[in-house]
């Protein structure tokens, strides 16, 4: 499943991050149950922020609720342990006793138990809604009645540690007064954020909660008061090996820009930056101005020479490869709140950054070639569209020369050409498709190919030879079952077509079958394909758009279309039996041979587990039937080879056709199938009903 890692959710991963730090730190350094609770809390603040961070980047719906449930076990966790650490902080804790610390968990618990069964009750939250009017794919709750006991027993909770920790600041002196006064100025700050969520204010009625963001600010004000306060006892030998552990680049200033302190992460960045190398000790790089290591990464410099609080984007030139990082300082405040130094951790973003760019990038090209097909569609004169296709085609590729073929029979026909001028007299002349290896393989396959000109008779065209082509792209102008046309592009030198290219030009060359056969409604192509990791299918959400459209078109356009829906038999017990890997190998060859046998414009889809769907545009029931049957015996023959022994496998399969005349949409046409499949199932297993 493809996550959308927008703003908030990346705030969410770094407050998930920082409580995992501080949740470290603390058991690492503890001497006292003091430490031990504070760990247990920030541990159960970064289950709360990690599982609401994934909730946020997720697209798919049954997983964020997954993941809203295993929030509420941090969510419940936090106010009992932030009690029993104030009270154990103000050195009261045995007056709690047993019997009553084990009664302070009994709505947490409940809470817990009501949130991964709420379906059945709806007692935390009543209903949810998809967010509208933001960028964030979130979920908004509904809260219900439980939901608020659970709430006015954290906050009486959180009142009662507000009490403690006051009582400890008049009680205590010296460093301790200090330790409270920092737990009353951290402590607080998520209560903040989740009074605003609860009463809907500043982005909450969309689902912002901004309790996690205020924990991770809350997180660097323990981290100050751990490392400058002594919080709990802390050991300098376990600061180092939590730091050393952590995957992003940390950075500790001192007051004047100093280097104080860094984990190999950050050494490792420093050399890369042209700093000293990252084997040197880092006693050898201490003391030195941050300035001065990122004297060869002047975007770095510019965050840390002048530190002040703030996040920002810096990147790094290395060689042709170009890296984005986000750095964020925070202050460390010193006695009097002078800033003792600065906190900077530095993640790299680049992948985030470059998806970023190629969903811009794919936008772009979507909307060209939108305009590009409502062009072609207007035209009605076959002449005027292949006039028109290469002079489209250029928009979003960038070639050399352009030719635009019909397929007739074993000949291509030129019906357009682009560049050069002087073969403008080659229009309407036909060429023997096996004249051209690759031409023929591109139509043959009716798929993109991207190939090398290894001699003149690859171009296909009688072109001057002084033209230099060597890069080759043919795209096959595909119709229903058969490749009606091909566009074939050419390079120059040593510039070559990329498999970006070949998707373009394919969905292009969509928008041409399009004009070229008016009975052929515009295909609305996905931004990007979402397929399943294992299988290499579509995945259900992908697969639920594209089926929605098909049952549209199919309903429109009053023309067949039918669903296979099947699942492999007793597949729990090849799990039980062999181990999961082997049942995910068993998944992928199972996958590929669905592949082999289906038609290639039918949509494979795997949509849970080891249930699969194959929706069949343009056949009806007997169709459906047929196919069904071929794969469950081409399934019934396979074998799967595997460490464990040699597998056999069957299948149940359930058909259903659209109802044209009625209001049937594709959900209903999947529980047609589906019930036909447990028919099969009902029926001995590998079997087909329809």
């Amino acid at each position: 499943m493809g996550l959308q890692v927008g703003y908030y959710a990346l705030s969410l991963f770094a407050g998930a991050f920082v409580a995992g730090v501080v949740a470290a730190i603390a058991w690492k350094r503890a001497v006292t149950s003091v430490g031990r609770l504070l760990a247990l809390l920030m541990a159960a603040v970064f289950v709360w922020s990690l599982a609401a961070a994934f909730e946020a980047a997720v697209p798919a719906e049954a997983v964020k609720i997954l993941l809203s449930k295993i929030e509420y076990v941090g969510i419940a966790a936090v106010p009992v342990l932030m009690f029993l650490f104030a009270l154990r902080f103000l050195r009261s804790g045995a007056a709690l006793g047993a019997v009553r610390g084990a009664a302070l968990w009994i709505v947490p618990l409940a809470t817990v138990v009501l949130a991964a069964t709420n379906e059945r009750h709806h007692l935390i939250w009543s209903g949810h809604r998809a967010a509208e009017g933001i960028r964030d794919q979130l979920l908004v709750y509904e809260h219900g009645a439980f939901f608020w006991v659970h709430a006015g027993y954290s906050y009486l909770l959180l009142a009662f540690t507000t009490v403690f920790l006051v009582l400890a600041f008049f009680r205590f002196k010296g460093i301790h007064r200090r330790q409270a006064l920092s737990l009353l100025v951290a402590f607080p700050l998520p209560w903040v954020g989740n009074a605003v969520y609860l009463s809907g204010l500043a982005g909450a009625e969309h689902g912002y909660d901004y309790t996690p963001v205020g924990f991770a600010v809350a997180g660097f004000f323990l981290l100050w008061a751990m490392f400058r306060l002594q919080l709990v006892d802390i050991l300098p030998v376990a600061r180092e090996r939590v730091i050393d552990s952590m995957g992003e680049s940390l950075i500790i200033l001192d007051e004047k820009g100093r280097l104080a302190a860094t984990n190999p992460a950050a050494r490792r960045l420093i050399a890369e930056a042209g700093g000293p190398a990252e084997d040197l000790p880092e006693q050898r790089i201490l003391g030195r101005p941050a300035a001065e290591l990122f004297a060869g990464w002047p975007a770095m410099r510019a965050g840390l020479e002048e530190p002040a609080s703030s996040e920002r984007e810096v990147v790094l030139e290395e060689n042709s490869r170009t890296r984005v990082f986000d750095l964020r300082v925070s202050p460390l405040l010193g006695h009097g709140s002078f800033v003792a130094g600065w906190v900077a951790v530095v993640y790299d973003i680049t992948r985030v950054k470059r998806a970023e760019a190629e969903a811009v990038e794919a936008r772009r090209v979507a909307d060209t070639l939108r305009e590009a097909g409502l062009t072609l569609s207007s035209k009605l004169d076959f002449r005027q569209i292949s006039a028109l296709i290469l002079d489209l085609l250029k928009r979003v590729i960038a070639y050399d020369i352009g030719a635009f073929l019909t397929v007739e029979g074993p000949e291509l026909k030129l019906a357009g050409i682009l560049r050069p001028k002087d073969s403008l007299d080659l229009i309407g002349e036909s060429y023997p498709l096996a004249g051209s290896r690759l031409c023929q393989k591109a139509v043959q396959r009716m798929r993109p190919l991207i190939g090398t000109i290894a001699e003149p008779e690859d171009i296909l065209l009688p072109l001057r030879p002084d033209l230099d082509l060597r890069s080759f792209l043919g795209v096959p102008v595909v119709f229903g079952d058969r490749a009606i046309g091909l566009i074939a592009l050419y390079n120059r030198g040593e510039r070559r077509f990329s498999e970006q290219d070949a998707r373009v030009a394919e969905l292009f060359a969509s928008q041409v079958a399009i004009a070229l056969d008016n009975a052929r409604r515009v295909e609305l192509f996905e931004k990007q394909a979402v397929t399943d990791e294992l299988t290499g299918h579509y995945n259900r959400r992908a697969f639920l758009k594209m089926g929605e459209k098909e049952v549209g078109r199919a309903r429109r356009y009053q023309r067949p279309l039918a669903l296979i829906f099947f699942d492999i038999d007793h597949f729990k017990d090849v799990n039980d039996k062999y181990g999961h890997l082997i049942g995910d190998h068993v998944l992928r060859v199972m996958a590929e041979l669905v592949t082999r046998t289906t038609r290639s414009t039918d949509v494979v889809c795997r949509y849970g587990g080891e249930e699969f769907i194959v929706l069949m545009p343009e056949a009806g029931r007997d169709e459906a039937l047929a196919m069904a049957e071929r794969l469950r015996q081409e399934i019934s023959h396979m074998t799967v080879v595997t460490a464990g022994g040699t597998l056999t496998l069957t299948i149940s399969l359930g058909v259903a056709e659209l109802v044209r005349d009625g209001d049937e949409d594709l959900e209903g046409l999947i529980s047609r199938a589906d019930r036909a499949m447990y028919q099969a199932k009902a029926a001995g297993r590998d079997a087909v009903r329809g």
